[in-house]
């Protein structure tokens, strides 16, 4: 008698356990899908091609593209799993992820330090910056990762937009004409820009060897401060200083733009691109 009283306190007990794990993984999904950073949509506006991020439930997916059409999820460049989301109700935003991703051609494509951690800077609505990018990590490290807000306060980043801010910075005059090159290219002189750079180099904590951040960072505030769109400026404007022939010019810039809200590249863009 006591022993059936023994299997069924037992039976109960686990029925209770898995009940109650299913609840705390239930609360969790149910907290990474409330705290959807990337549920839009957003871009960093590169000096050629933009940098695309797009989350779906627990997995963020990211791209590069020239188009801000609705981002096929199926076609990534890399995707991580979502471990968990800090949303610091100041100012950051911490996301660590697993990579999903394997490796080809090697004898361990899932390697123990495939976890990282992304800390972003809210900004706005439409804007947020990524601030740190720490890959490389094992669970236990992503785990148990230790971030200094404090050094992250001024920080220098990666901008990005929103899809909904994208369309309307579309809005704005674009750089077609020389006079528009010009005007950026007097802007970038303005000692400000020189010492947002020296802060930059500063103060910056991701990759960036070969200053495309910095130069794209660079360009699009100065786009911004005179009403220009900074998609597809700095294309503009290698175009506009080449040595190619006035009509060629204007057709190169005319298809880039046209593919920036079309996903098909114009077949002279091909050479160019």
């Amino acid at each position: 008698m006591i022993d059936k009283v023994k299997i069924t306190i037992l039976n109960n007990y686990n029925h209770m356990k898995k009940k109650y794990l299913f609840i705390i993984l239930l609360l969790s999904f149910l907290n990474l899908i409330n705290s959807q950073t990337f549920s839009e949509a957003h871009y960093f506006v590169g000096s050629d091609e933009m940098h695309v991020y797009k989350q779906s439930h627990d997995t963020l997916y990211t791209s590069t593209t020239f188009s801000i059409e609705p981002f096929d999820t199926r076609k990534y460049k890399n995707h991580y799993k979502i471990w968990e989301v800090i949303d610091n109700p100041s100012d950051f935003i911490v996301i660590k992820l697993e990579s999903l991703d394997s490796i080809p051609l090697t004898t361990d494509p899932y390697p123990k330090d495939r976890f990282k951690i992304s800390v972003y800077k809210k900004k706005n609505k439409q804007e947020i910056t990524l601030l740190m990018d720490v890959s490389h990590l094992t669970k236990e490290q992503m785990v148990n990762y230790n971030i200094d807000f404090a050094q992250l306060k001024n920080n220098f980043g990666m901008s990005l937009y929103s899809l909904s801010y994208m369309k309307e910075l579309l809005k704005l005059k674009k750089v077609t004409t020389k006079k528009d090159a010009n005007k950026i290219n007097n802007e970038l002189s303005n000692p400000k820009y020189l010492k947002f750079a020296e802060n930059y180099i500063k103060q910056n904590k991701l990759s960036d060897s070969y200053a495309s951040i910095l130069t794209a960072n660079l360009i699009n505030t100065a786009c911004l401060n005179l009403g220009y769109s900074p998609i597809g400026a700095s294309f503009s404007i290698s175009i506009i200083n080449s040595n190619k022939k006035t009509k060629e010019k204007e057709e190169l810039i005319s298809e880039f733009y046209k593919r920036i809200i079309h996903k098909k590249k114009p077949q002279k863009l091909s050479a160019v691109l």
